[in-house]
């Protein structure tokens, strides 16, 4: 059984309990619309980067043709110009007597659209003019490790602008159909610039993997979903305990207040105090306990009255002679209703006389003749008579009282009885007279 004390303990429980799941409910709520809103989900996850993975794909690709002989360097760079084209035009030298090391510099910009492949070559003999300094700081590299900066002059670049509508194709909320309508428009722009070209400086045949591009785009937003996806399946987690500790400590308190008789609703237990409930609870048990003590007392109260009528009535009955009045007396004992047994005391209380207990218990055993054979009668005569000299008028008196009631049930028992034989004798004596009569 629980007590006061460790029901204070639970008010505070439940407070936390009920501020935390509120908190949770609402951070799960913002959650779901970070997860499953598109513009809230695509805000959170950043603007898609389409030609940061075009750039990224041409450089694996440079990378596994030239089977990562020099470096391949990404450079991310909102101004995207032709650099190094003057550089390009200017550069003289003969490949057949000078050694050089060939390094790729793709360089993109979202705003522009545009990638350019810069091929660079650096001299081991010869140092030429127009030299710019690369290293692997510049950005990411894909291709030979560059363990320290070089100087290597420009020898050609490839300057490619995508389309918008090739562009969007790369969206994690776009889905292609193929075949792509209006593929014509989906073209991209290339100017390419290489006066020393040789064959073994560009790479403009690399085909990208278009999957792989879209892959590249939704990494990020699909890592942002997982997290988001993680977070809310442990706050639903949290939740779960949660509620389930809310709903525990209700559980305790309903089968506390069923104890007395008290019905707890949810309502209640969210709104009110548990204190305060379990003092309700107490004083409406000891409110309900009273009132069934007030009704065994006025049961009780009506019982002793109904004794009192009655006893007064068979005093009543003892002292009056006249036959017609004691028969109207002993009938409102039978029916044992206070109001009339009262009424009927009242009416006849002035008739009674002053007798003896010897004349009130003779009337009293007077009443027993219609029930009994004279033997019997004598018999409980003497019985009563003694008992009055021994015990005195009252225990007398209880004894006829209690033998007229036994002594009428028996009668009426015996008349029932005799009225079943009767019926069964003359059902078996209507077969025996239809078989004379034929």
């Amino acid at each position: 059984m629980l007590d006061s004390a460790q029901i204070e303990k639970w008010q505070p429980q439940k407070k936390v309990s009920l501020l935390l799941i509120l908190c949770t409910a609402i951070l799960l709520s913002a959650l779901l619309g970070a997860r499953f809103l598109p513009p809230i989900n695509d805000w959170i996850s950043g603007p898609a980067e389409p030609v940061r993975a075009i750039a990224e794909q041409l450089a694996k690709g440079v990378a596994a043709a030239t089977g990562k002989e020099g470096p391949v360097i990404v450079i991310h760079s909102e101004n995207v110009t032709h650099s190094g084209n003057q550089n390009c035009q200017n550069a003289q030298h003969d490949s057949s007597t000078d050694y050089y090391v060939t390094l790729y510099v793709i360089t993109y910009s979202e705003q522009s659209r545009a990638v350019c492949l810069t091929t660079y070559v650096h001299f081991l003999r010869n140092q030429q003019a127009n030299t710019v300094l690369i290293s692997e700081s510049m950005g990411r590299n894909y291709g030979y490790p560059l363990p320290a900066p070089i100087k290597a002059m420009p020898a050609g670049n490839r300057l490619t602008t995508y389309p918008q509508q090739y562009l969007l194709l790369l969206h994690w909320r776009t889905t292609p159909k193929f075949p792509l309508q209006h593929a014509q428009e989906l073209y991209a722009h290339t100017r390419h610039y290489a006066p020393n070209e040789d064959g073994s400086t560009t790479h403009a045949d690399l085909e990208l993997d278009f999957q792989q591009m879209r892959a590249s785009v939704a990494a990020r937003h699909n890592a942002v979903n997982r997290k988001l996806m993680a977070t809310l399946g442990l706050l639903s987690i949290v939740l779960l305990i949660l509620s389930g500790w809310t709903w525990m400590i209700f559980r305790s308190l309903q089968g506390y207040c069923r104890s007395y008789d008290f019905t707890l609703s949810p309502r209640m237990y969210l709104r009110d105090n548990l204190a305060a409930i379990s003092e309700l609870a107490r004083r409406q048990y000891l409110a309900q306990q009273q009132e069934v003590q007030e009704q065994l007392r006025s049961q009780n109260l009506l019982k002793r009255s109904m004794e009192d009528a009655r006893e007064r009535l068979q005093f009543l009955l003892e002292a009056i002679a006249d036959e017609n009045i004691r028969a109207e007396i002993m009938s409102c004992l039978e029916r044992n209703q206070p109001e009339e047994m009262s009424a009927v005391y009242q009416q006849y209380q002035s008739q009674a006389g002053h007798k003896t207990h010897e004349e009130k218990l003779s009337l009293l055993l007077e009443s027993l003749k219609p029930y009994c054979s004279p033997e019997e009668f004598e018999n409980h005569r003497n019985d009563s008579f003694a008992l009055l000299r021994q015990s005195g008028f009252r225990e007398a008196r209880n004894l006829v009282v209690s033998l007229h009631v036994e002594l009428r049930a028996r009668y009426k028992k015996s008349v029932e009885e005799v009225s079943t034989t009767q019926e069964l004798e003359e059902k078996q004596r209507e077969p025996s007279e239809g078989i004379d009569g034929q």
